[in-house]
């Protein structure tokens, strides 16, 4: 079972990377789109496999969206 905290986190992870895939989704270099695909699938990779992070991680992977850090 998840905790409540982890899942609230989870959620906002999701939202910023939804965020980033509408940035890539937004950019419209066909050179790059096959780039944009396996960056989508690493995000939602992360996404899936955040509930066995610890809270600290997710946090920090957070804070990586927010700021736009590469990954």
């Amino acid at each position: 079972m998840i905790s409540k905290q982890k899942r609230n986190l989870i959620n906002e992870l999701s939202f910023w990377t939804l965020q980033e895939i509408e940035t890539l989704n937004n950019n419209n270099d066909i050179k790059k789109h096959y780039n944009n695909k396996i960056h989508i699938k690493t995000l939602l990779n992360v996404v899936k496999s955040s509930k066995d992070y610890t809270n600290k991680q997710i946090k920090e992977l957070i804070n990586d969206f927010k700021y736009q850090l590469p990954f």
